[in-house]
This record gives structure tokens, C-alpha cells and sequence, in this order.
């Protein structure tokens, strides 16, 4: 359902217009940066402006693109295996010392863009202003907790409006975790519940998702019991429920999800170009046809995950069809089965020949695999209430309360007709229940970008990911990611180096003040 990021002029359009300072004549008339903030109306155009951000596309690091593609690639869920530049990127080597400069620089736009409604609000009064302000706060959580994860403490530390000859001082550890976190704080109490969010509204910022991201920048940093009280306000808050079916979260149904706590709009069929198209449905699938780039594979790591369990009645995880597409599959990607897919486009490696079957366009791509638009549609959902219920699982055994975890993931097995956990595996020690809740966390969310936050969280993020992982309730064990290792190409996991990006290259000859991350 996509409903609000197209029904006013992007502000971007008032930046367009200060681009031409050096006109001999200036028009009077004209908005300017310090004109235009006057109404609680440009506030909100402000927001809606970085609303607009999240829906960008190709070389804005966004969720149309980098947000989803990069993190896949980069934990133990993703692979390239042809001889491209993605190959390399999930193989840990970057030649190019800018290879993340669209994430770098996208995230410091969307806080930019947020900054401008944040700053401009003093002395602007209306029934919407602490909403609108509440919204831009998340905004920069957002974007710092994605910047944060990705490039360490080391960024450049804004907390207001820049100037454009202005050159921020790195942040100190933890400054930048902290104000985030104050903003969130105050940023909550402000915004609507979600039954409280309008239709037209479908897709603004509700109390759930700032609660939400808070607990998620307290769980990056470790801190399991400042998470707690948050996750379970979300859980109890009555707002959120599990669609009966696990595959509707990833098609385009044109309704109010009550799964989704945050998701992107995208807009199915829109202007040639615009950013309400998503792109990323291009990049997942098994090998090239027609457009689709096959960019992005699913390690044998997930495959042979989903192959450790059968559901109550003994058949596949019903999970496993909408997630991946695989040789068993007994679904049809864009018109052709996985034999027929692989016949007409030989994969680069017939050891790893699977692909994300999630968020693909199939029901309207058509069964021709003429991808050439990058025209999808299906919203993408950042962070659904499956999400909370295990990060909420998680906590409260971290916290000491294992017996009481167990009806949270009980929850998301049951929906996808696998048995409880409390059935299958009574009893698990703290330890065994946290290697359980690494397991369920992979086969509910697996493609959907989430993944590599979890892995840096756990620790597990280093050449430890391509050894054995174990599964408590089936007692097997599974071969990681061998990317993280590989002894035969030399190439894998830099400990002391890869665990962050390198700075873009770019960004430090711009400011002196910046440190470049370790061993780049």
C-alpha cells in the first residue's frame, strides 16, 4: 500500500532552486532554505521530504538498493558467484575505497534533510509540530544506527544544520549512541500508535517503530536490559500481529500490514526513474535472464539450515519456498521452474545455484523475465513484528528469563506450522536457547537485510562465521559461510580491519578531521 511519499513537491525541489546562487539576477519571489520554514505545512513537507529518501534507488544508499543488497552480501546469508564486483565485495576485498560512499553519504542526507525540519521548528506552532519534529528525530536515529553499525564511532559527529563549508569532528565512543538514543527518548511519547496512523498516512512513523529502533541501538550496543521494557511495550501494546500467512509480508497486496512495524512505500508501475521504484528485486535470483542481474545468492549456510527441520506434519519448512529458490522449490520464479531457470542461464557456480525468492516481482514481472524496468513495488518491510517477538525471546533470556522466552518464538514457529519450540526442545540452558533463537532468527528473516546487524551483535561477525553452527532443538550442526575463510583463494574476514567500512576516501579528502577505519 503506498500512500504518502508522493503527494507533495519534494523539498528537494526548494535545494534545486538555492543551486542557482550564481544567477546574475535573483528573484525576489523565490523560497528560499531560510524563506521557507514558516508553517507547521513546511514542517511537514520537510518530513515528508525525508520520507522520500528511504524509497531512492541506484547509488543513494537507501532501502531501494544498498541498505538491503550490501548487508546481504556482507553477512553469512549472501554470496555472489559470479566474476563481478559483488564477488569480491562478499569475499571481503575492497579494491575501491569508495565502494561505500553511497551508504556513507546517503545516510548523512537523510539526517541532513531530517536536521532541517529539527532546527527550522523552533518558533513554528501547531497541533502537528511535536509529531512532525518527533518523526525528523527518528529520522537521524535511523540513519546513525545504520551508519554507526556499518562505519563505527569514527564518523563525523552532526547534530544540527551544517554549513557548507563546515568540516564535523569525529565523534568520541559512545557520543553518538547516546544522542541517538535521547532523541528516540523524547521522540516517543510524541508519536501516534499505530491504529492512530490514518490510511493516507500508511507508512509514517508510529510509537511501535521508535520503540523499536531504540531497543535495536541498545541491543547493538549490548545492553539487553535497557531493550527489555521497550520490546515488551511493543509486544503488549495490542498493535501488531503475525499475518496468518508468512508469505504476504513480501508481495503487494495494497493493505494495512499489522506486521509491519516499519516499512518503505514503494509504488508498483510509477514514473520511469523516480524513486518510488524498488530495484532490488532485480538483484536475487540464481543467475542472469533478461535483465535480472543475479547479483545476490543465498549461501549454502541458509539452504542447508532450512533442510535441518520438518514442519508438524512432516513436511519442509513451508518457510523455505517463499524465502529461497532452490532446486526443490514448487514455485515458478518469473515463469520458469528452477531446472528451467538454470538450463537457460547456467549459474557461475552449479554448487550454489539458489537464489532470495522474497520480495521478487513474479505476479507482475510476468512469466516473460523482462526485467528491464526497474518498476517493483512491494513495499519493503525494514522491521515486522516476527522481528520484535524473537528480538523480545532473545532479551529475556540474555536477562535471565529463558522459561518465559519461549512463548515469543513459540509464536513464530506456530504460524508457519512448525512445532513449538517449548514441544521440541523443552528446557535449553541460556546458552543453547540464545544458538536457538540465532537459528529461528535466520529462517524467519533470512533476505531481509537483518542478518548482518544480528551477526555483529552476537560477536559472530569474523572468520568464526564459517565454521559449524549448531542447532540446539535438532541437535545437528551446519557449515557457515565459507566466504568469511576461504584457505583455497586466500580471500575471507580481516579480523581487525573488515569488522567496519573504510571511510570513503572521497569523504577524507574533504575533511582533514576524519580518521580512516583500521587497516584501509
Amino acid at each position: 500500500m503506498k500512500k504518502i511519499y508522493k503527494r507533495i513537491l519534494p523539498l528537494s525541489m526548494i535545494f534545486c532552486l538555492l543551486a542557482c546562487a550564481d544567477l546574475d539576477l535573483v528573484n525576489p519571489n523565490a523560497a528560499t532554505e531560510d524563506s521557507f520554514w514558516q508553517t507547521e505545512q513546511d514542517l511537514y513537507q520537510g518530513v515528508i521530504a525525508t520520507y522520500d529518501y528511504l524509497q531512492a534507488t541506484f547509488d543513494e544508499g537507501s532501502y531501494g538498493l544498498e541498505l538491503r543488497v550490501f548487508p546481504q552480501l556482507l553477512s553469512d546469508e549472501g554470496t555472489n558467484e559470479a566474476p563481478w564486483e559483488f564477488n569480491d565485495l562478499a569475499r571481503f576485498v575492497q579494491d575501491d575505497l569508495n565502494m561505500f560512499g553511497n551508504i556513507y553519504t546517503g545516510g548523512y542526507r537523510m539526517i541532513g534533510r531530517a536536521y532541517q525540519v529539527i532546527d527550522r521548528a523552533e518558533g513554528i506552532s501547531g497541533s502537528q509540530v511535536l509529531r512532525l519534529v518527533a518523526e525528523a528525530k527518528f529520522f537521524v536515529a535511523l540513519g546513525y544506527y545504520n551508519l554507526l553499525t556499518g562505519f563505527g564511532d569514527r564518523i563525523p559527529f552532526v547534530d544540527r544544520i551544517q554549513g557548507a563549508d563546515e568540516k564535523p569532528m569525529p565523534a568520541t565512543a559512545g557520543q553518538l549512541w547516546a544522542m541517538i538514543e535521547t532523541y528516540l527518548t523524547d521522540a516517543i511519547p510524541a508519536l501516534p500508535l499505530a491504529s492512530e496512523v490514518g490510511v493516507l498516512d500508511y507508512g509514517r512513523i508510529s510509537k511501535g517503530s521508535a520503540q523499536t529502533l531504540l531497543a535495536k541501538i541498545y541491543l547493538q550496543q549490548g545492553n539487553y536490559t535497557a531493550a527489555e521494557p521497550l520490546l515488551a511495550a511493543v509486544v503488549n501494546s495490542g498493535q501488531y500481529q503475525l499475518l496468518a500467512d508468512f508469505s504476504e509480508n513480501f508481495r503487494e497486496t495494497d493493505q494495512v500490514n499489522p506486521e509491519a512495524v516499519f516499512h518503505v512505500n514503494f509504488l508498483h508501475n510509477g514514473i520511469e526513474g523516480e524513486t518510488d521504484n524498488s530495484a532490488h528485486w532485480r538483484f536475487n535470483s540464481p543467475s542472469e535472464i533478461k535483465g535480472h542481474y543475479g547479483d545476490v545468492q543465498s549461501t549454502n549456510f541458509v539452504l542447508n539450515s532450512f533442510l535441518q527441520e520438518l514442519d508438524a506434519d512432516g513436511n519442509q519448512d513451508p518457510r523455505m519456498d517463499r524465502t529461497l529458490f532452490w532446486e526443490g522449490s514448487s514455485l515458478l520464479m518469473y515463469g520458469l521452474t528452477h531446472a528451467g531457470w538454470i538450463s537457460a542461464a547456467e549459474p557461475a557456480n552449479p554448487d550454489v545455484n539458489h537464489g532470495y525468492y522474497k520480495y521478487n516481482e513474479s505476479e507482475f514481472v510476468g512469466s516473460s523475465q523482462d526485467a528491464l524496468r526497474s518498476d517493483g513495488g512491494i513495499d519493503f518491510l525494514v522491521w515486522r513484528y516476527a522481528d520484535v517477538l524473537l528480538l523480545y525471546a532473545e532479551t529475556l533470556n540474555q536477562n535471565g528469563n529463558t522459561a518465559a522466552a519461549y512463548q515469543y518464538v513459540d509464536e513464530v514457529r506456530v504460524r508457519s506450522n512448525m512445532s513449538p519450540l517449548s514441544v521440541v526442545a523443552p528446557g535449553l540452558s541460556q546458552a543453547d536457547f540464545l544458538q536457538q533463537i540465532k537459528h529461528e532468527r535466520l529462517m524467519e528473516l533470512a533476505g531481509e537485510g537483518i542478518r548482518w546487524f544480528d551477526q555483529k551483535r552476537w560477536g559472530d561477525y569474523g572468520p568464526s562465521a564459517s565454521g559449524d553452527h549448531f542447532i540446539p532443538s535438532t541437535g545437528t550442526s551446519v557449515a557457515g559461510d565459507p566466504n568469511f575463510n576461504d584457505p583455497i583463494t586466500g580471500k575471507g574476514f580481516t579480523v581487525g580491519q573488515d569488522e567496519l567500512f573504510a571511510i570513503p576516501q572521497n569523504e577524507l579528502d574533504l575533511n582533514p578531521n576524519l580518521i580512516q577505519n583500521p587497516g584501509y
